[in-house]
Parts: C-alpha cells; sequence; structure tokens
C-alpha cells in the first residue's frame, strides 16, 4: 500500500480544490491510501522561526515526511499560486539541510473557473518544484476549469470523474516507481 499525503491550498469552505480533491481521493485506486496534510494551522514563515520551529511546523514537517508521496490541489491566485502554498513549501524545506521535499514524488492538480484551470500556477510549481529535489510527476495533468455542473449536487461531472480516475492512478504508479 503506497501513502499519499494530498494538500489543500484554498482555505476557502466552499472551495473548489477541496471538491477535486475529495473527488480525487475517492478516485484513488486501491492500492493507495491518501491521508490530508493541513496547511490551514500553519503560521507564516519566518527565517527567524529555524532556531526553534513552531509546534504546527514540525507538526506538518513530520506528517509530510511519514507519505511516500504527496498531492498538491491549488487554486490559482491572479495567475500564480496562492501565499500558503508557498507557505507550506517554504516549511517543508526548512530549517536549512532539514528539509523533507527532497526525494519526495509529487502530483500537481486544480480547480479554477478561469478557462486555464489553474495552468499558469501549476506552471509556476513546474518550474521550482524540481529545484527543490521534488520528483514532479508531468503527466498527465490535471488542471480543471469549474463550470456550473462540474461539481453539481448529485456527483462529479463523469468525463471528470474518469480523468479523476486515470490522473490517480497515474500518481499512485508515480509514487511507487519514485519513492
Amino acid at each position: 500500500m503506497v501513502r499519499i499525503g494530498y494538500i489543500v491550498g484554498s482555505f476557502a469552505e466552499d472551495s473548489v480544490n477541496r471538491k477535486l480533491a475529495e473527488l480525487l481521493v475517492a478516485q484513488a485506486p486501491e492500492r493507495a491510501e491518501l491521508a490530508e496534510i493541513d496547511i490551514r494551522p500553519l503560521p507564516l514563515y519566518d527565517r527567524h522561526l529555524d532556531a526553534e520551529f513552531p509546534e504546527e511546523m514540525s507538526a506538518f514537517k513530520k506528517e509530510a515526511a511519514a507519505v511516500d508521496g504527496l498531492l498538491l490541489v491549488s487554486p490559482e491566485h491572479n495567475q500564480s499560486f496562492p501565499a500558503p502554498v508557498k507557505n507550506a513549501l517554504d516549511i517543508l524545506t526548512r530549517p536549512p539541510k532539514q528539509g523533507v521535499l527532497a526525494g519526495t514524488p509529487m502530483g500537481i492538480a486544480g480547480a479554477s473557473p478561469s478557462r486555464f484551470g489553474t495552468i499558469n500556477g501549476q506552471t509556476q510549481l513546474r518550474s521550482f518544484l524540481p529545484l527543490l529535489g521534488v520528483k514532479l510527476m508531468g503527466t498527465p495533468l490535471m488542471a480543471v476549469q469549474v463550470t456550473e455542473g462540474t461539481f453539481a449536487e448529485d456527483g462529479a461531472d463523469a468525463a471528470l470523474v474518469r480523468r479523476a480516475a486515470k490522473y490517480m492512478d497515474a500518481l499512485t504508479t508515480w509514487v511507487e516507481q519514485h519513492s
């Protein structure tokens, strides 16, 4: 059984990215166990905290280190990824030489009402995560344009459900091969 931690980069209660994360978790193959690693309690990172990490930050790092791979489900803010995601990634790389991201297999997903469905934010993440040593899955991409029927009360769009299942199978395989 491969263990994948997932991070939802949106704090909104009605977040389409939380809905996407829930769909992805539901479509994960049986050989994968998924658990949320919550970034909402994290304080804002500052290098002066390196000397004595707050408990919330240490617990977050331990949770991330305890899984075989990560899935980041993030919205897009102003054509980039949101500040809470950057904060979480910074915490996972600190203090110097004590980071837990290097060597971690990871997938990125996101949902947005924009036509490009978080592709700009994902492109920026893809440009620097490998520099941190992350083993980033290239394809398939999971950038979802959200419309009125994407996450209807009676369930997600059938095409999106199939796409989510394909994505999660690929991510699980990626984590199995790279952890």
